[in-house]
């Protein structure tokens, strides 16, 4: 009879896996700022364009512009709004009637007269932009 090979057994080490928390980012908490700017509208022959506003902060802003050219102009009104990163939004409002815009990354914004002749209106500004507390 042959010798029986004794088996040798080694113990096997099991890997488990502990849950650990892992920190999870705080959201960001911002302040919400909004002005609202109303403004009359008045070209003639020797004022013909405007800068009714221009981006003086260093947060990104959205504003939202209404204008009315009163059925009494004897032009449309053209609106050039100036963005940083993307081409002007151009809004052309004839005589009697309101647009409206909302345009993110606003830089400033232009009114001007495309006839000579008086333009008379109004304006609606809305800025809103965050800042962080």
């Amino acid at each position: 009879m042959g010798k029986r090979a004794k088996k040798v057994y080694k113990s096997k080490s099991y890997c488990v896996a502990h849950i650990c928390p892992c920190p999870t980012p705080r959201p960001h908490i911002f302040d919400i700022i909004q002005n609202s700017l109303r403004g009359n509208i008045l070209l003639n022959d020797s004022i013909k364009a405007l800068e009714i506003w221009k981006e003086e902060i260093c947060e990104k802003s959205t504003v939202t512009i209404s204008v009315f050219n009163s059925s009494i102009s004897n032009s449309f009104i053209k609106v050039i709004i100036n963005r940083y990163i993307k081409c002007p939004v151009e809004l052309t409002v004839p005589p009697g009637n309101t647009l409206s815009a909302t345009v993110e990354n606003a830089k400033s914004i232009m009114i001007s007269k495309e006839c000579p002749g008086i333009l008379e209106g109004n304006y609606c500004l809305e800025v809103c932009f965050a800042t962080s507390p």
